[in-house]
């Protein structure tokens, strides 16, 4: 009875798959002074992670300090 049960609980619902998705940061270029900061920077973009296919945006954010 229990076997019947599992394979037809088996064809109704789909079995679960896990994935993570995420983000990341990635540095674009070298460590250099920025005089609008007054302070050493480098430009870094946010990378994402879903479903197995990773993108990244612009080069447009700053990280202060190396």
């Amino acid at each position: 009875m229990f076997a019947l049960m599992d394979k037809l609980l088996e064809r109704v619902v789909p079995k679960a798959t896990a994935s993570a998705d995420t983000s990341y940061y990635k540095y674009c270029g070298a460590c250099g002074y920025v005089p609008a900061f007054d302070n050493v920077a480098r430009l870094k973009r946010q990378c994402h992670v879903v479903g197995g296919t990773t993108s990244c945006g612009p080069c447009n954010l700053w990280d202060i300090g190396c």
